[in-house]
């Protein structure tokens, strides 16, 4: 059994890998740093600092450049030993990482997950049938929570914006459209400015979503969106608007059948009412995604047209 209590005196790994670097080809601390990608005073210091915890006269400095001493050599011997054994370690723990990647969990938007995510996960699923997928359903404000508290290892957003402590990447592009039963639609027959829509009571999503974030982005210059009815789904939106109480505000993803049936119909919006996002993939901007969400990222990304 090791006797582990005096490890806060132990040499640091990184200027031992300094030591071993110099006992190969580097010919100078400059170029001992750049193999280890550190600056070089950083390098002198870690150095001096080994020096000065093992009390044994490491280096020999000259014009010439840095060289090991005869001591310095045996300690890179010995150092050379030290590194092999973490790589193993590295090693091992990857391999542990590798084989948990079977499942990749994924926090999606509503959009996202209803729309999305089964063309996805199918097409997936046929290329890479060992790595099972569990989806969870949230609305993107949740979904980033997710993301941050590293619950999930991909989240799916359909917001505007996209937050900066997270790395993203865009899997898809979408629309907003305004929709309403066929008798409310007889009175609105030409295209409607951003400043007439904002004066129309509509029916969003809660705050917190990406379609609610999307048409408060549109209409913010404008005096921002006038609330008829909020709602924490597509489904009961497309109902409540289908019934004319007011135009629903929605996806064109998640409009299309009631479009074809003739339920909702689309309004026209002018040109200056930007209803058009991207839809990205997050991750946490501290942590790799695993293998598995990282062949699952890849595969969304190439679908992007």
């Amino acid at each position: 059994m090791h006797d582990l209590g005096d490890m806060k005196n132990w040499p640091e790994l990184q200027a031992l890998g300094l030591l071993v670097a110099l006992s190969g080809n580097a010919r100078s601390i400059g170029q001992a740093a750049a193999k280890l990608d550190l600056a070089q005073p950083n390098a002198s210091r870690s150095l001096r600092n080994l020096e000065r915890d093992l009390k044994v006269p490491l280096l020999r400095r000259s014009p010439r450049g840095t060289e090991l001493t005869v001591e310095g050599r045996a300690v890179a011997e010995w150092a050379s030993k030290v590194i092999e054994a973490y790589d193993t370690l590295y090693a091992g723990a990857r391999a542990i990482q590798d084989a948990r990647a079977g499942t990749v969990k994924v926090s999606a938007s509503l959009t996202v997950a209803e729309y999305l995510m089964p063309h996805h996960l199918t097409t997936f699923r046929a290329a890479h049938p060992t790595i099972d997928i569990g989806l969870s359903v949230e609305n993107s404000a949740t979904v980033v929570d997710r993301v941050r508290r590293q619950t999930c290892d991909l989240g799916l957003i359909e917001s505007v914006s996209v937050p900066k402590d997270l790395n993203a990447e865009v899997v898809g592009r979408d629309r907003l459209m305004i929709a309403c039963g066929p008798d409310f639609a007889h009175a609105w027959t030409k295209p409607i400015t951003a400043e007439d829509l904002a004066q129309v009571p509509l029916l969003v999503r809660e705050i917190g979503s990406g379609t609610r974030e999307a048409i408060d982005a549109a209409l913010l210059g404008v005096g921002g969106v006038r609330v008829a009815g909020e709602y924490g789904s597509n489904s009961a939106l497309r109902i409540a608007a289908a019934t004319s109480v007011a135009p629903a505000v929605l996806s064109e993803l998640a409009l299309r059948d009631d479009f074809r049936a003739g339920r909702l119909v689309p309004l026209p919006v002018a040109d200056d009412v930007d209803l058009t996002r991207e839809l990205h993939a997050v991750w946490s901007g501290s942590r790799r995604p695993s293998p598995g969400a990282r062949l699952l990222l890849e595969h969304m990304v190439d679908s992007v047209e």
